[in-house]
């Protein structure tokens, strides 16, 4: 069941999709809510977003690398040139991706490759920088000054989970994460055609975690000490006793058609409370306590990137190094 979950979510976006507007009839307060979402704009035409919208003027210079990236503005996309000396390499920029809460990565077309942009856009920061998990260092040459190549399946992987529908080359044709995305089988229900697609707040808690992190990840990809793995919510959850108690779900605290509450620990804290009553709580957590200040903590991995840790426990000295430690406010 769980391997079959897995593969479904991985796979949805190869197919085709009804348009969110065939769910509104039937569904209209969820699609209202979906379309507002960050998920929803999770893959844009990079004219459309941030990214193209705030190009700089001038080039960008990597001091560490000796390579200065310059865009421009194309009818289908953003044009961008590596530089270093007589070397260059050009790049056409056509998707971005990325929901805008903490950054956005452009695809890069060289030829016959795709790249991961070696720069990203931070909202947060209104400020562009080198993508997180790209090496730092002088780039081998010009290509890689530009981002890191993209193996077929990578692509794949990174498409799927930022839009909707593929064509069999990869061609994005419904952009973000729509109804079809989360709910396999929605296309033969809009047409009466066949069963009711599949609905993920009705999984068992565990097969929900693994269903969302078919692309929210719960296997980590690098060692699972690094601390990059802490990004990760259901990889970090799965570690915590909420979840191995087989209650806590995605769903639980994350209303499914709604953007994440980032700045609202109220609303987080009463979720603690539902399950654990005044019997429960530590003495100086009672009603009024911060639950996730202590047990749920920001890490900052990157100037501009700021995470909740997922994995639910009280947070010992020498747990997390203080230099990633953050006050949440």
């Amino acid at each position: 069941m769980r391997a079959a979950l897995f593969a479904l979510a991985v796979s949805a976006a190869v197919h085709a999709a009804p348009s969110n507007t065939a769910c509104s009839s039937c569904h209209p307060a969820e699609t209202k809510l979906h379309e507002r979402t960050r998920m929803a704009h999770a893959m844009l035409p990079a004219l459309a977003s941030p990214f193209g919208q705030n190009l700089p003027d001038q080039p960008l210079h990597e001091s560490s690398n000796g390579y200065s990236f310059v865009y421009r503005r194309l009818q289908n996309g953003v044009g961008v040139t590596a530089l270093r000396g007589e070397t260059r390499v050009d790049g056409l920029i056509e998707w971005v991706l990325g929901a805008g809460a903490q950054g956005e990565t452009p695809l890069v077309r060289t030829g016959e490759d795709t790249l991961e942009s070696r720069v990203s856009y931070f909202p947060q920061l209104h400020q562009y920088g080198i993508t997180v998990g790209q090496d730092a260092g002088v780039s081998p040459n010009a290509q890689a000054a530009l981002g890191r190549k993209q193996k077929p399946h990578d692509l794949e992987s990174c498409l799927a989970c930022h839009s909707t529908a593929l064509t069999p080359d990869l061609q994005p044709l419904i952009l973000g994460v729509q109804c079809e995305r989360c709910h396999p089988g929605a296309e033969e229900h809009a047409r009466g055609t066949g069963k009711p697609p599949l609905n993920p707040g009705k999984l068992t808690a565990p097969d929900q975690v693994r269903f969302c992190g078919a692309c929210h990840r719960v296997k980590p990809p690098v060692d699972d000490a690094q601390l990059e793995n802490l990004r990760f919510q259901p990889l970090r959850l799965m570690k915590s006793r909420c979840f191995e108690s087989g209650k806590l779900a995605c769903t639980t605290c994350h209303p499914a058609h709604s953007d994440a509450r980032r700045n609202d620990p109220d609303f987080y804290n009463e979720k603690c409370h539902a399950c654990h009553d005044a019997q429960t709580l530590h003495t100086d957590q009672r009603k009024t306590g911060d639950c996730i200040g202590c047990h749920m903590p920001y890490v900052q991995l990157h100037p501009a990137l700021k995470f909740t840790d997922h994995f639910i426990r009280t947070v010992k000295p020498g747990d997390l190094p203080q230099s990633i430690l953050r006050q949440r406010g």
